[in-house]
């Protein structure tokens, strides 16, 4: 604490400061605008309206964060059971997967030539896992296919009729087809893929709401300092309902429940919050 005090004393004094919290605000508002832009660049500037998704954060510091991006999206924020180590759980439950591609060049006739290299890919592929790890796979065969001539080629399966399943997928993206023209395979692709360890179940909650807050924390808000409840995500019961200002603390995350904003517990366990009154 000493330390971080020392150098937000020299950064406020590089920047023309006397008061260390301010140099201390700055940092943090800078960080929330780049965050900001980013979610803005895979959301607004790719033709998404974000009012009507949720943020989800995560990570040690995420829900220090959230209900500031979230109100610069306009949308709601969803802090999940277990936020701190969310991403370690979606390693371990999220499975493995593997994937072998190659050029071909086929006519989709050639339904011999296009088995031999589905073959040869499948036992490439299965050999990118363990041995005891090969009879659980699920494979996935898939082609690039165009009509000869195209510039662009559309993924269909490429077991079966391979000419049929393109000239299908070719109407329902496109509204039509030509089911004379030569249909040519570019690429073929085997993907493999087994899954993620089963994680248990959340108990459910056995007690009702939060009567009171395990303790009372001072926060700096802005140019305010604020006594806010604090509560323990363990212990939040079916119903618990919250208004901001407050926070949240799970083993290894913390959640800023800003003020005029609302935290509700779903029954999945995670929190929800959206701007205004509870749900």
């Amino acid at each position: 604490r000493a330390a971080a005090h020392r150098a937000l004393s020299g950064l406020a004094a590089r920047l023309g400061h006397r008061d260390s919290m301010r140099a201390a605000q700055g940092v943090v508002a800078l960080a929330e605008s780049h965050m900001a832009a980013a979610l803005r660049r895979v959301s607004v500037e790719r033709g998404h309206d974000p009012r009507g998704a949720a943020l989800v954060c995560f990570g040690g510091a995420g829900g220090l964060f959230a209900c500031a991006l979230a109100e610069s999206l306009g949308c709601a924020v969803l802090f999940p059971r277990h936020a701190g180590v969310l991403s370690a759980l979606g390693a371990l439950a999220g499975g493995s997967r593997r994937e072998k591609s190659r050029s071909v060049l086929l006519d989709a006739r050639d339904s011999r030539a296009i088995a031999r290299s589905l073959e040869t890919l499948e036992s490439a592929v299965r050999r990118e896992f363990a041995p005891r790890e090969r009879p659980g796979l699920t494979l996935e065969y898939r082609a690039e296919a165009r009509y000869r001539g195209q510039s662009h080629e559309l993924s269909v399966d490429a077991r079966g009729d391979l000419a049929r399943h393109f000239h299908a997928e070719h109407r329902r993206r496109y509204g039509f087809d030509e089911p004379g023209a030569l249909v040519e395979v570019v690429t073929l692709e085997v993907r493999a893929s087994r899954p993620g360890e089963r994680l248990p179940r959340p108990a459910r909650a056995r007690t009702r709401g939060a009567a009171r807050p395990d303790a009372v924390a001072p926060v700096r808000h802005g140019a305010r300092m604020l006594s806010v409840p604090l509560w323990r995500m363990e212990a939040l019961g079916a119903g618990f309902s919250a208004r901001g200002p407050a926070l949240v603390l799970e083993q290894g995350a913390t959640l800023w429940v800003a003020p005029g904003w609302t935290a509700d517990r779903h029954a999945s366990g995670a929190l929800v919050m959206t701007r205004g009154g509870s749900r």
